[in-house]
């Protein structure tokens, strides 16, 4: 019976999310628990009846031994803890002692410590900031699509009317064209905008992506005729075909692999590799990748956290929506987008959930 005791008392602190560390009045390890093994960097085997604290930091060394010495509770708010194999974690730390009361006076028997690992707590504060912000910019997008729309319309409507102008002149032809062309524009940003509301209508229907890729690629091709660029592609067959807005993931595509094109100067290669990716780490769902790497400039390490950023560009006459849009569209469809540089080129890899 006591050892089913030990047994159920072992399973508790093993599932619990604090790093729990006994140690003798001597600074003997008595008890290491998974979390602890998991902040320290070392199994409980190698720790049980080891009196070495080096490994710890020297803050929490020094809480201990005045524990010891006072027997009063102690803790760190915050601290960077770098362990034995060089990963740092943002702990809180929580030094108390345990007394013995079997004499008159209780004389110290144990110290507890006990590692908090703030870094769940960070991402969850990141994400809750993040959730707010992205609603205050779609409430703004939304406001400012319902208030450009319209007068939209009206520049159209007018570029329109100056054409069918008699004796223009070729200046003021080549005006309106360009007037009517970026009215149109602006007007799918504004839907493009409005699709992307929360609430909006889905009209999402099964697209195959292959198919939709060599479109793309036959745009491009065209587009960027004059680079002398090599395009290989490696696509999967298998759950290709993905439930979306066919004409958003175009535009999501049609972006990406422009981008690629742009990065490149005149001579480069490109690759585009679809695959399936099954029991995915994150809420063990299926993907469906598409990976378009490029042998362009790269991005710079620094800015790769701020490419999705609305406004946000690294060309020169860039506007910096492209790459926002694409997430967000991406988004609305339950997946997301990844971005790496390495020396020569950058990689996108766009994730859809598999339905």
């Amino acid at each position: 019976m006591r050892k089913l005791d030990i047994d159920f008392r072992d399973l508790i602190l093993d599932n619990i999310r604090e790093g729990i560390i006994i140690l003798d009045s001597d600074f003997n390890f008595v008890l290491v628990n998974q979390e602890a093994e998991n902040i320290i960097g070392m199994s409980s085997n190698r720790l049980i009846n080891r009196n070495d604290l080096n490994f710890l930091d020297e803050k929490i060394v020094d809480l201990v031994k005045k524990t010891k010495e006072d027997c009063e509770t102690r803790y760190i708010n915050e601290i960077v803890f770098s362990n034995i194999l060089d990963k740092k974690n943002i702990i809180s730390v929580y030094v108390r002692p345990i007394l013995a009361y079997e004499s008159t006076n209780p004389e110290l028997e144990y110290i507890l410590i006990q590692f908090t690992n703030l870094e769940g707590m960070y991402i969850l504060n990141k994400k809750t900031k993040y959730d707010e912000e992205e609603r205050i910019m779609s409430q703004l997008f939304y406001g400012l699509a319902h208030e450009i729309k319209n007068p939209l319309a009206g520049i159209k409507g007018a570029a329109q009317l100056i054409k069918k102008e008699k004796d223009l002149t070729a200046t003021a032809q080549e005006c309106s064209e360009i007037i009517e062309k970026e009215a149109v524009r602006l007007s799918e940003l504004v839907n493009i905008f409005r699709h992307l509301q929360p609430h909006s209508e889905e009209t999402y229907s099964k697209v195959d992506i292959n198919k939709l890729l060599n479109e793309v690629i036959e745009i491009c091709s065209k587009e960027y005729g004059t680079k002398k660029v090599s395009l290989s592609m490696s696509l999967e067959y298998e759950d290709a075909d993905i439930l979306c807005d066919k004409e958003l993931l175009r535009i999501v595509i049609l972006n990406l692999l422009k981008n690629a094109y742009d990065s490149i100067d005149v001579h480069g290669k490109i690759s585009i590799n679809t695959n399936r990716i099954s029991d995915f780490k994150l809420d063990k769902k299926n993907f469906f990748l598409i990976s378009i790497d490029d042998s362009g400039q790269g991005i710079e390490e620094d800015k790769l956290d701020k490419i999705f950023q609305p406004f946000y560009t690294t060309k020169e006459n860039g506007q910096g929506i492209g790459l926002f849009l694409s997430q967000k569209i991406i988004n609305k469809f339950g997946g997301f987008i990844e971005a790496s540089s390495q020396k020569n080129g950058a990689t996108f890899k766009v994730y859809l959930p598999i339905n």
